[in-house]
């Protein structure tokens, strides 16, 4: 996606009908131009309509990312930890970008937004889809200088940091499901994906991908392989985006700082609270080997515990489901 398909993206903003002929004069195009450019932003996943007689609009208004509008929201020691924070327009990847750049030097509290991604990516190779506007992508860029004794617990940590974000928007409700999916209703509301750089016996530096869903159109949720959910259904009104911005990333800067001094064994609580599987029959698949039973929450660790055949074991990874009778 182009700057300039961005630049037709804010004359539409508003939301408000406007013509193809104001639109191209005011960019210094043709109309068949204007209406190329209209295709790029549809096939993006955006609902832009044709109103005959007024021109083209989007079926809700659109808030860009601003970096200074989500600093202004950041608590002075949230700003301290992220000193860099930057908003693209488009990119492939931004955990692509940030793991690129951690390769030739820091990217410790790099927080990276960006409105589009060609190439999103989730957990198990699935793909994360988020037109422009629907929801954040985000990476944050992070080192352990002292990597903690439960650093397998990390993804767990990043979810209750977004579960308390969204609980903090006055939206009740939200679970998480082992290891860090984040649900309300059943349905996914974000997603994680952790990437480290780790040396041996040293210091450890991750990239912290997450993907929320704000407002997603109908059509697009149509089309997506799994349930969703998002701010906008579970608030009954979209929120502004910078102001979900600020609210994860301060949630981030505060658990992050917390599992580095502490470990994960302080948070199991904050877990168990938000926790969507405890006392639920589940199914845990992994390699050659498939468990069903009930599950019993979390170890000190962040291990999945899983009571079965007469006994409870302890599981640090696997794909798990729940069983419906």
């Amino acid at each position: 996606m182009t700057d300039r398909t961005f630049e037709l993206l804010a004359s539409l903003a508003d939301g408000r009908a406007h013509s193809g002929a104001d639109l191209a004069r005011a960019a210094g195009v043709s109309r068949a131009a204007i209406w190329a450019r209209v295709q790029r932003l549809q096939a993006m996943g955006l609902d832009i309509l044709a109103v005959p007689g007024k021109g083209y609009r989007l079926s809700q208004g659109f808030e860009f990312l601003d970096e200074a509008a989500i600093r202004s929201q950041l608590t002075p020691a949230a700003n301290a930890a992220l000193p860099v924070l930057t908003c693209l327009q488009a990119t492939d990847s931004t955990n692509e970008r940030l793991l690129q750049q951690a390769t030739a030097g820091t990217v410790h509290g790099h927080a990276l937004f960006a409105e589009y991604q060609s190439a999103g990516r989730g957990r198990r190779g699935d793909v994360w889809v988020a037109p422009p506007g629907s929801g954040l992508c985000v990476s944050l860029g992070w080192r352990f200088d002292a990597p903690p004794a439960t650093m397998s617990a990390l993804g767990l940590v990043v979810g209750i940091a977004v579960a308390q974000a969204v609980d903090d928007m006055g939206i009740a409700g939200v679970r998480l499901k082992w290891p860090n999916d984040v649900l309300y209703d059943g349905r996914k509301l974000a997603g994680i994906l952790i990437e480290m750089r780790a040396e041996h016996g040293g210091p450890s530096t991750v990239v912290i991908g997450i993907g929320l869903n704000v407002h997603i159109p109908a059509r697009v949720r149509a089309a997506i392989s799994q349930p969703v959910v998002d701010l906008h259904e579970a608030l009954g009104r979209a929120p502004g985006r910078n102001r979900v911005a600020a609210r994860v990333l301060e949630a981030l800067a505060r658990y992050l700082a917390d599992f580095a001094r502490a470990g994960f064994d302080p948070l199991t609580a904050a877990w168990a609270h938000y926790d969507g599987l405890a006392g639920r029959r589940v199914q845990l698949e992994l390699p050659g080997r498939t468990v069903v039973g009930t599950a019993r929450g979390v170890d000190s660790t962040g291990m999945l515990l899983i009571e079965h055949e007469g006994r409870t074991e302890a599981f640090l990874s696997g794909h798990v489901r729940i069983v419906t009778p």
